[in-house]
């Protein structure tokens, strides 16, 4: 008779390998850290954008998983017990986009930090903003159907120019304990994808929604919390209410995705900033500086017959934003000053530099100056008299949620992290935005005195 041989379905496998992994993970990281898991079903619903995207319309939902595991203070990373005893984590997260055809999914690994409000024994309720990377399976350059990219074709993914892209998140979170390290988890909110302009198009999904999931803790019971208050330090070795920081930056962009058809170019970017900050409290500081940017993509120039004989070796900008008839350097250089509070947790800093620009050379030639034959909402194809150029002060009226007006107006954003890596040495990660349009990602060094 002959034996029969049993063996573990595929799904079995999938779930004893997790099991396995997170046991392995316990035992080795429970004597040195105390860990707690999260597993959660997602329900988003991305916000439609007419103007990019017909596959947006209707309102895609977006169902997901998420997986998380969170280290909780011990005593040993005071930066966490500054911001109320608040955890850290690492997760990954699956979504699909709501049309496998055109949007297809994504997939995003990211950490993330539980900021409580509350943190008592029966509920806790906190934000926890999220930074990370995500792959999407679907974008233009394999969806369009056509001879020629960056054609108008309906059919294709307007949203997303890459496959890689920065993830972002910022939400709400509840936790109800249950019984032996067990909890029900809640929490909403705001979730990103996109390149920051680095390959276009770059529209980029925006969703809001929420979680529903389990927590558990295996050590509960024997977990206690650190005391909170421990003495102010900015990070190791600095302890003063002062601070001067330079730093430069670097990245590349690509220009928007209807200029130069049907060629895609790249451009430099770079940004340097000197500033000084006080430090009121041991988890935030505010201050003040000076930027100044570099944006290759204004060397192009506008798409007329004379400008292109003129400077042949230059880009040509098909897009109708910006009229330029020259090839000049120092339309890439802008200059500004910004306002800079950012959140200080141990040997990382974050936050939203907000500035106006006091040397601009291409604002007076924003939007695109003279009469513009339009096609269809789509940009101005071509100059029909060369029109005057603007004559705009430091501040002037501007329209920066409407797509056709096309300008960046006299107001920047920068979402900045800086990491110290010694004393007086930091990296910094830098995204420059005009409203919700990103213009560059950057990154590099600074210095702090």
């Amino acid at each position: 008779m002959q034996k029969k041989t049993y063996l573990c379905s595929g799904k079995m496998k999938k779930t004893l390998s997790i099991i396995l992994l997170l046991a392995s993970l316990q035992a080795f990281a429970l004597p040195r850290y105390e860990l707690a898991y999260r597993l959660s079903g997602t329900g988003l619903f991305m916000l439609p954008d007419e103007k990019v995207s017909p596959w947006l319309r209707p309102t895609p939902v977006v169902p997901g998983a998420a997986f998380t595991v969170e280290f909780l203070p011990t005593g040993r990373w005071h930066c966490l017990q500054q911001w109320n005893n608040a955890s850290i984590g690492v997760g990954a997260r699956y979504l699909n986009l709501g049309n496998d055809t055109i949007l297809g999914s994504a997939f995003a690994a990211y950490g993330y930090i539980n900021m409580p409000f509350y943190n008592g024994t029966h509920f806790r309720i906190g934000a926890r903003p999220t930074v990370g990377l995500a792959a999407v399976t679907k974008t233009y350059a394999n969806t369009y159907k056509g001879e020629h990219l960056y054609q108008d074709h309906k059919d294709a993914n307007w949203s997303i120019g890459s496959i890689l892209n920065a993830y972002l998140a910022l939400e709400m979170y509840m936790d109800f304990p249950i019984k032996d390290g067990w909890e029900i988890t809640l929490n909403g909110g705001w979730h990103h994808i996109s390149n920051g302009s680095i390959m276009h198009p770059n529209a980029g999904y925006n969703m809001f929604g929420g979680e529903l999931g389990v927590r558990y803790q295996p050590g509960a019971k024997q977990y206690e919390k650190p005391d909170p208050d421990v003495p102010r330090k900015l990070y190791d070795g600095v302890d003063k209410p002062w601070a001067v920081e330079i730093s430069a930056t670097g990245g590349v962009k690509q220009n928007y995705y209807r200029d130069n058809y049907p060629k895609m170019q790249f451009f430099g970017a770079a940004t340097v900033k000197v500033a000084a900050y006080w430090v009121p409290v041991s988890i935030f500081r505010i201050g003040a500086g000076i930027d100044a940017f570099y944006d290759g993509y204004y060397r192009s120039v506008s798409n007329r017959e004379e400008y292109k004989a003129a400077y042949p070796d230059a880009p040509v900008t098909y897009f109708g934003k910006t009229y330029l008839k020259e090839s000049k350097l120092a339309n890439c250089f802008r200059a500004g000053v910004s306002i800079q509070p950012e959140f200080i947790i141990g040997h990382l800093t974050a936050g939203i530099h907000v500035g106006f620009y006091v040397y601009d050379p291409i604002k007076n030639l924003e939007p695109f100056v003279g009469k513009k034959s339009w096609d269809k909402g789509q940009g101005a194809k071509e100059m029909d008299e060369a029109g005057t150029p603007l004559n705009r002060s430091i501040f002037y009226q501007y329209d920066f949620t409407d797509a056709s007006n096309y300008q960046d107006g006299w107001c920047y954003m920068q979402f900045v992290l800086k990491y110290h890596v010694l004393d007086h040495l930091f990296v910094q990660l830098g995204l420059k935005t005009h409203g919700v349009r990103a213009e560059f990602i950057d990154a590099g060094l600074g210095v702090a005195f």
